[in-house]
């Protein structure tokens, strides 16, 4: 079995359903699972939709920190924690949305940042104080402390996710941003045309940059015919991206659905499933090596240079 970095899971949002403080809901529920599908390494996303408040932000992430702590889980703050062997699966903490960063900017990035995250994006689908997401205005991108905020996560090494962000943000936040960016969960528009994916030449343009793109197994970013959403043709969108800007830029980030209680129907909602796409990506032709690359070297990599 070869072992995955998934660098996009809901962890929040299966914490909002099982979390009591008195067991890991990670240990309990979710690690078993991870383990079955060779997940090693997995993100701990805290997910907030765009109303949330800065004093409910902390208590999101809060609540993610102490179920990791509470599993015992090994917990990925700096590149020298890649090198730790263990034998269940590890957590990199990540922030998805910002909305509640709307004063005290560096202040507050930088608690985020203590708390133990290391990828964060500035918005989901909202428009918020710092930047616009793909429902917003398309004519906003990032605002003024949209740009402090890229500038102080470059200072903190906290590495920026361009998933949510809409044209007009993405290309600012390129602009402003010194490091390289990871799409932690995006697909290529040119196979499935939903807003959340990304055109050409985002594509290039991440690569340029030296950053990375992980695979979305959501189903609706697949495909745009309901039966082509499966594992096997999110192997195709890895396929093309590869084909245009070569291997060493395509990752893992499934989003899967079970974390938030999705009704996917496809063969890859779920960790357990995460086999599902290593055997897609061989049946597209890529060697074994060029698919450890994208199972979790190329993650590895990134992170030990940029963390």
């Amino acid at each position: 079995m070869i072992p995955v970095f998934d660098l996009h899971a809901d962890i929040s949002e299966v914490m909002k359903r099982e979390y009591n403080g008195s067991f890991s809901a990670l240990e309990k529920n979710w690690m078993p699972l991870m383990k079955q599908g060779g997940i090693a390494y997995s993100s701990a996303a805290s997910f907030f939709a765009g109303s949330e408040s800065w004093e409910e932000m902390m208590k999101t992430v809060e609540t993610v920190r102490h179920d990791i702590e509470m599993a015992k889980a090994h917990l990925i703050l700096s590149a020298d924690d890649l090198e730790k062997e263990t034998d269940q699966p590890a957590f990199m903490m990540t922030v998805e949305g910002m909305c509640g960063i709307d004063e005290d900017v560096e202040d507050r990035i930088e608690w985020l940042y203590e708390k133990g995250n290391r990828i964060g994006s500035l918005a989901w689908n909202d428009e918020n104080a710092l930047a616009t997401g793909n429902y917003g205005n398309v004519l906003r991108g990032l605002s003024e402390k949209g740009v402090k905020a890229v500038k102080e996560m470059n200072r903190l090494h906290m590495i920026i996710d361009v998933s949510h962000a809409n044209e007009k943000t993405f290309w600012d936040i390129m602009d402003a941003s010194e490091f390289p960016v990871i799409a932690t969960h995006s697909n290529a528009k040119s196979i499935c045309t939903v807003e959340r994916n990304l055109t050409n030449q985002q594509i290039k343009a991440i690569a340029a940059k030296g950053g990375l793109i992980g695979m979305n197994a959501c189903d609706a970013f697949i495909s745009d015919i309901p039966e082509n959403r499966n594992a096997g043709n999110l192997a195709r969108h890895a396929r093309y991206i590869a084909d245009m800007v070569g291997v060493e830029h395509v990752a893992c980030g499934f989003d899967y659905g079970a974390y938030y209680n999705a009704d996917e129907h496809h063969d890859l909602k779920s960790p357990e499933e995460t086999q599902n796409f290593i055997e897609g990506l061989r049946k597209y032709g890529f060697s074994e090596d060029e698919i450890k690359d994208i199972a979790y070297r190329n993650v590895l990599r990134f992170l030990k240079k940029y963390l």
